[in-house]
């Protein structure tokens, strides 16, 4: 029985683990709602599950509002972005429900790649932001540099966080129930994805930049 309850159980560690990320939906939902903090909540979710992958992570709760405190600042410029992404998605989601036609063909397409090239995008920066320590304009083009020499994940990490609009769009009938399930689990769940694949990134990046650090001391 001792040993059913132990930390080191694999049983207990998963669903620990479960337990954490749905706090940390729950928290990022919370913080999204202000609008105003949301590049901040993002910044903060990457940063609990980055240190979720490697094993670092401490007090959720605790670990989430300081990560939350730390990049307040910092993410304000990704706030306006991700707000301007979610104005795309709103045109792009409104034109394909209302009656009529509301853009020419061409223009949807547009915005339907704009949309994705930023998603892609946004997709590196927030996790750049809770990862490294620099200038946002440095962030913004290490992360579309990573966004194109790393496009297998990229378009991983993109369809991952696509996944919330997406499923709501295909299974409308659900779509309560698939809100509840992003706000609960989901979102901190596509972070936690998404964080085993940028772990191996981060890693090479950090390899490279001892070695140069070395070779120029």
């Amino acid at each position: 029985m001792e040993r059913l309850f132990s930390p080191d159980n694999p049983l207990i560690r998963f669903l620990g683990r479960v337990c954490d990320l749905m706090i940390l939906s729950f928290l990022f939902t919370l913080s999204c709602m202000l609008i105003v903090p949301s590049g901040a909540a993002m910044t903060a979710l990457y940063t609990m599950t980055l240190k979720m992958v490697r094993n670092e992570e401490g007090e959720t709760i605790k670990g989430y509002f300081i990560a939350l405190r730390n990049s307040f600042l910092s993410s304000a410029p990704g706030a306006a972005l991700l707000f301007m992404e979610g104005g795309l998605i709103f045109v792009i989601v409104y034109a394909l429900y209302a009656g009529g036609l509301l853009f020419l063909p061409h223009v949807f397409i547009i915005l339907c790649i704009v949309t994705l090239v930023l998603t892609s995008w946004l997709s590196w920066l927030f996790p750049l932001q809770a990862r490294f320590e620099n200038r946002f304009s440095g962030h913004c083009r290490n992360a579309a540099a990573l966004s194109l020499t790393q496009l297998p994940v990229t378009c991983l990490m993109t369809l991952v966080n696509l996944l919330p609009l997406l499923s709501v769009l295909l299974f409308p009938n659900r779509a309560g129930e698939l809100i509840t399930f992003w706000i609960l689990f989901g979102f901190g769940g596509c972070a936690f994805v998404n964080s085993i694949y940028l772990r191996h990134v981060f890693d090479r990046v950090e390899d490279i930049s001892a070695q140069s650090d070395s070779k120029t001391e």
